[in-house]
């Protein structure tokens, strides 16, 4: 587990770089950018990730998976993949744009952003190498390499965004082309640090049993979108831009949780299969569950209780309302960060049907919810209809990982930190001054530490502290 968290911490500093100037970002776009702007560039974004969907296929998680498998020809299988991924992205391309004056004008009714939909069209195929590319080097075990590549396309992508919202004046399409000059970059730097598993064989074989392992998850990918996006599109097309910039802030703060998501996924699945089949994997399982959601909870009691001063630094007081939004949204973005963890017995014994299982019941509740609610309570259905969504996710992966590799994950601390969300919410819902809530806080911490302290793992203490001494 200490090799875990220790891949962990230098994978995901680019990512957590990354989500941070993001977040450092957010006044810049606040202030110049309107609220109608800021909102369209959120649709924009929502729709890309339905594209970046079959762009690819998820071709990608079926190389990976091969990756360590004996008796398989690296070279063709990467090779093979990599083809295949261009090949689609370059279709996807195609067809949205002999279709994009109907989506941008019929499907998001914004047709005087048609510019920047055109220029996020047009990242399709590059985004879809630069991912592939780089998990290739995750897998080379390349951390230095990644890092530096990650960060050089952080900042050709911020740079060139700030320089045309700023200077330029021309608004979101600098946000687009930003990411797209980024992702030029990286499939040049990722694919020259890859170059030796490349070869013009092409194995129709490697493929279809990557096909096999991806297409069971594809729905789960299209639900993990619904759930994530389809909010965000129903709040501008039926109720308007100028309230979907709000809650697309407090998405946008919540992105604090994948400072962790982003990073954990970086080094996940190369530890899950290369591990697997060692003696007192489950054991390490739960260590890694427990401590994952602890740090989970104190991030959500941190920044939700103080949620209101978060959103008036960040940007002015007519995106107030995402304070309110962001404690309810803490549910769903924790336990979709836990969603690779307690599908690991999905994954293992590569009966991946059950994640579109998981993720189309759970969509399909979150689409019923939203056509109940949202008349109801307005947008405030959008972060509740996606917490129902993931509690019915997260539970079917517990319960067929448990069928597969007998691993039971312990879920009162999940209660823990849906009570820490929803009291939040009401503490910022009824308008508690800053300093009842600081006391609050601290208060709270106090007693969590303290719990933590006479419950955690001292053995798992001492076996870490005896490990750091012999190196």
């Amino acid at each position: 587990m200490l090799k875990f968290f220790k891949d962990f911490l230098i994978y995901g500093t680019a990512s957590v770089l990354g989500k941070l100037i993001a977040i450092f970002l957010i006044p810049l776009y606040t202030n110049i950018l309107t609220r109608e702007e800021y909102g369209a560039m959120a649709l924009i974004t929502a729709c890309k990730g339905i594209i970046d969907l079959f762009s690819n296929l998820n071709i990608h998680s079926g190389i990976v998976r091969d990756y360590y498998e004996p008796n398989i020809n690296r070279k063709e299988l990467v090779s093979s993949g990599l083809y295949s991924i261009i090949c689609c992205s370059l279709i996807t391309l195609i067809l949205m744009l002999l279709f994009s004056h109907t989506i941008v004008n019929n499907v998001l009714g914004i047709p005087l952003y048609y510019s920047p939909f055109i220029i996020m069209l047009l990242s399709i195929p590059t985004g879809s190498l630069q991912s592939y590319l780089s998990i290739l080097t995750r897998f080379l075990k390349k951390p230095t390499q990644f890092a530096i590549g990650g960060i050089v396309h952080l900042i050709i992508q911020v740079g060139v965004s700030v320089f045309c919202i700023v200077y330029l004046r021309i608004g979101i399409i600098g946000v687009f082309l930003g990411v797209l000059l980024g992702e030029i970059f990286s499939i040049g730097f990722f694919g020259y640090l890859n170059r030796h598993l490349f070869t013009l064989h092409f194995n129709w074989l490697y493929v279809k049993r990557a096909l096999v392992y991806a297409v069971p998850m594809l729905p789960a990918v299209l639900a993990g979108w619904i759930d994530s996006s389809l909010g965000q599109i129903i709040i501008g097309k039926e109720i308007s831009l100028e309230e979907l910039a709000p809650y697309s802030l407090a998405l946008q703060i919540a992105s604090v949780f994948t400072l962790i998501s982003t990073a954990f996924q970086n080094v996940w699945s190369p530890f899950l299969y290369e591990n697997y089949k060692n003696d007192g994997f489950n054991q390490t399982l739960l260590k890694l569950f427990k401590t994952i959601v602890w740090i989970l909870v104190v991030i959500t009691l941190s920044f939700s209780i103080f949620s209101k001063e978060i959103v008036l630094v960040l940007s002015n007081e007519k995106y107030i309302a995402a304070a309110y939004y962001f404690p309810l949204l803490c549910i769903p973005m924790c336990l979709y960060l836990l969603f690779p963890i307690v599908g690991s017995g999905i994954s293992i014994t590569r009966e991946t049907k059950h994640v579109g299982i998981s993720y189309c019941v759970g969509s399909a509740i979150n689409i019923i919810a939203l056509i109940i609610f949202i008349p109801l309570i307005g947008v405030f259905a959008v972060p509740l209809s996606l917490a129902f969504s993931r509690v019915f996710t997260f539970s079917y992966m517990i319960i067929h990982s448990h069928k597969r590799i007998h691993i039971s994950f312990p879920i009162s601390q999940i209660f823990l930190l849906c009570f820490v969300s929803i009291v939040c919410y009401f503490i910022q819902y009824n308008n508690l001054g800053i300093m009842p809530r600081t006391i609050l806080f601290i208060i709270a911490i106090t007693l969590f530490f303290l719990f933590v302290k006479k419950s955690f793992d001292v053995e798992l203490i001492h076996i870490i502290s005896s490990r750091l001494q012999k190196k």
